[in-house]
């Protein structure tokens, strides 16, 4: 028993003096673990991208005989009076109809809330009711044009069926607003989407899902026996696009700065 006691206590004593050397040489101190946890800002919206791709660029334009939508694009042109410095929305023709001028209204979204940022007068600079397209410009609206225009998507875009899109616009005369759905009829004269159209919703933008580049405006919905099939949507594509802004556009710059 005796023997027991002395071997517990240099056991005991042999411990102490190696934590003590431990603890000398700075290896003995246990480091706590830390975990650190960032913090998101109160106002952090996991969607701002697609606020600032395609809602936006997104505007009402107001006239006389209705509402309609339209989409910021930027314009480089020497040309007048397409103006370098000036803001260009596209949109349906048969939105502006035979107005030379109409009004166009620009929305915030800040802090995760939807709210009018300004109203501003537009002239309508060229249309062709063929093609069922119509160009506007807004003097001296640099700010805008950089801040809330969309891109074009390059010339040799390819639809396919089944190519997932956003469609967006005013429906009803109300803020802009999203819908998705995808490309289901794709022919040389015109495409058609499965995303919901509404009566107010004509000359909006039609956004590829993945690149959230404009690939047509919105210009028709099916009706049958007198109701309106809104999962049947007409489009002018690209293709047309670039033909009706050819003739005065020597430039489409499809970069957003």
């Amino acid at each position: 028993m005796k023997n027991l006691v002395v071997i517990i206590g240099t056991c005991v004593v042999l411990f102490i003096a190696y934590a003590v050397v431990l603890m000398s040489l700075g290896t003995g101190e246990i480091q706590p673990e830390v975990t650190v946890i960032k913090m998101l800002p109160a106002d952090w919206n996991p969607y701002q991208r697609l606020y600032d791709d395609l809602l936006s660029p997104t505007v009402r334009i107001n006239t006389k005989e209705g509402i309609g939508s339209g989409v910021v694009i930027n314009i480089n042109t020497p040309l007048t009076p397409l103006n370098r410095g000036d803001c260009y929305v596209l949109t349906a023709a048969h939105v502006v109809e035979n107005n030379s001028a109409v009004s166009v209204t620009f929305y915030s979204y800040a802090n995760n809330k939807q709210s009018i940022l300004c109203e501003l007068s537009a002239s309508v600079v060229m249309t062709d009711t063929a093609k069922d397209l119509a160009l506007l410009s807004i003097h001296h609206s640099l700010l805008i044009t950089h801040n809330y225009s969309a891109r074009l998507a390059p010339k040799d875009y390819t639809p396919f069926v089944f190519s997932p899109v956003v469609t967006v616009g005013c429906s009803l005369g109300l803020p802009p607003r999203p819908s998705e759905g995808i490309i289901t009829v794709v022919t040389e004269d015109h495409w058609e989407v499965s995303s919901p159209i509404l009566p107010g919703n004509s000359g909006g933008p039609v956004f590829d899902s993945n690149t959230h580049e404009v690939i047509g405006i919105v210009v028709w919905v099916k009706t049958y026996y007198g109701q309106l099939i809104t999962t049947m949507a007409g489009v002018v594509p690209l293709p047309v696009i670039y033909e009706f802004l050819q003739p005065q556009i020597t430039q489409i710059d499809t970069d957003k700065h």
